[in-house]
């Protein structure tokens, strides 16, 4: 998607495009170590450790009333979570280290990083049901409940400029709402259990860790099916991550403590308008697991999942080197070009539906996912989420300085509202049927393959099985571990 490159920043693309292949030796060699995994189950590492799977990052200026200086941050981890999965369910895992990044030079490293650790207890390790002991009455009514038997904290630590390499801790001691386990064990689980979860952080900004509904809606079914979808329009398919949840962290930041100058910016064109986000999962490289099952964690981190925008490494990165492409920094990303600026998703989209794509090289994609979209002609004068220094880097640009939208469209851009994807990404925002238009130049910056089918391409899915919230943390209620009305499972492959 997105209007052509200059000529200037196609030649370094060119350029970093060469070194890409060059570096693609070393990083597929480095895939060999069981320490370099990937995010999301697209990778063939990540699929055994879901407690590190980074499944979706979003960044968007907040919506709720009277946060209007304020941008919400949110990834979630722990795909395809069961509802009635217990006794234990489903916990952040202590022994990993959970990140969201934030760019505001666009050089591809990180500027500002929020940094999440947890902490589990075992109350009563002589009960039988988990997470839900019944040390006291049986239901868990509040944060502090002692049925409440597996609870777990965090701590919340700031690292910029400022505050040098071991950050600056912002919160501490905060607990995480247990699953919804059930009417009768979890009940009034949003206003007793996941709205005191939400916590006030130093600066006026929010912070929230736990369950959610899985708030993505795909028809995951046809997608892998060679794009076998029930519907190729807006409506009329199956939403196969329906009846899910997953884990959430959300921080809300106020805008200055984001931008390189730290101030509000005084337009959507200055440089500092544009920030790029994404989310990073951990582990220490050794683990010694000892005769009596007792186990130690040793070494330095190594990062295993990273996820900026949605889809890249599912449908644009090829298997070889998925496991390479989550290892790295956005930094490296100039392996990733050669995929951007010619991917197969978009041959297959063509076999598939039989239709006329652009040709090569597919500059216009190489925006939304690498650059940002510079001003230009199609979008008008205050439009870009430009951030670069010239070189690829895949993550989430959102321009804080483009405020939420009265009327959001879920279509995002392809929308006309310009607070919507790929200016960052809201949770209600239709990226699947987004990027099927786009990969298939159903755009405005592709003027000859705008025509349908190509800009009416969907997947039928066009709207979550579950409310979001008007506040944050945005994402819904997480489904109920028990209940008559639930929403039958289909078995998927990825996320």
């Amino acid at each position: 998607m997105r209007k052509m490159f200059s000529r200037k920043l196609l030649v370094i693309a060119t350029s970093g495009i060469m070194l890409g292949i060059l570096a693609a030796s070393v990083f597929v060699n480095h895939t060999a170590q069981p320490a370099t995994a990937s995010s999301h189950r697209e990778a063939p590492l990540i699929t055994a450790d879901p407690l590190a799977d980074n499944t979706d990052v979003y960044a968007f200026r907040s919506t709720e009333a009277g946060r209007d200086g304020f941008v919400t941050l949110i990834a979630n981890w722990i795909p395809f979570q069961e509802p009635s999965g217990g006794p234990h369910f489903y916990k952040f895992d202590d022994t990993v280290l959970y990140e969201i990044k934030v760019d505001n030079t666009g050089d591809g490293l990180e500027d500002i990083t929020y940094q999440f650790r947890f902490t589990t207890q075992i109350l009563n390790p002589g009960v039988i049901l988990g997470m839900a002991a019944g040390n006291e009455n049986g239901p868990i009514t509040s944060l502090t409940d002692p049925d409440y038997n597996e609870p777990q904290t965090y701590t919340v630590r700031r690292i910029d400029r400022l505050s040098g390499r071991q950050g600056r801790l912002i919160a501490s001691g905060l607990r995480t709402p247990p699953n919804n386990i059930g009417d009768r064990t979890t009940p009034n689980y949003e206003a007793s259990l996941a709205l005191p979860a939400v916590y006030n952080l130093p600066g006026g900004g929010k912070v929230f860790a736990g369950q959610r509904d899985e708030g993505f809606y795909i028809d995951v079914g046809g997608a892998f099916d060679t794009f076998n979808f029930r519907s190729i329009g807006s409506t009329g398919g199956v939403d196969s991550l329906a009846g899910f949840n997953v884990n959430t962290v959300a921080i809300e930041i106020p805008i200055q403590e984001l931008t390189r100058n730290r101030t509000v910016p005084a337009s959507s064109t200055v440089p500092e308008a544009v920030i790029g986000v994404w989310a990073t999962a951990s582990r220490r490289t050794t683990t010694i697991i000892r005769p009596d099952g007792t186990r130690s964690i040793e070494g330095p981190f190594i990062q295993i999942s990273r996820l900026g925008n949605p889809l890249v490494n599912e449908l644009v990165i090829p298997t070889g080197l998925k496991d390479a492409f989550n290892s790295l920094s956005p930094t490296g990303d100039a392996i990733a070009a050669p995929f951007v600026l010619d991917p197969q998703l978009a041959k297959y989209l063509q076999a598939a539906f039989g239709i006329t794509i652009p040709p090569a090289p597919r500059n216009d994609l190489v925006q939304i996912f690498a650059t940002g979209i510079p001003v230009n002609a199609v979008t008008g004068p205050t439009y870009t989420t430009f951030l670069s220094d010239g070189v690829p880097h895949e993550y989430i640009r959102l321009n804080v300085a483009i405020a939420p939208s009265a009327n959001p469209s879920r279509l995002g851009l392809l929308g006309l509202d310009f607070a919507g994807f790929p200016n960052g990404r809201r949770v209600g925002d239709d990226v699947v049927d987004i990027a099927l238009r786009a990969v298939a130049g159903g755009t405005p910056f592709t003027p000859p393959t705008n025509v349908a089918p190509n800009n009416t391409l969907g997947d039928g899915v066009d709207r979550n099985d579950v409310p979001y919230l008007t506040r944050f943390p945005y994402l819904g209620t997480p489904h109920s571990g028990n209940t008559t009305t639930g929403v039958p499972h289909e078995h998927h492959v990825l996320r």
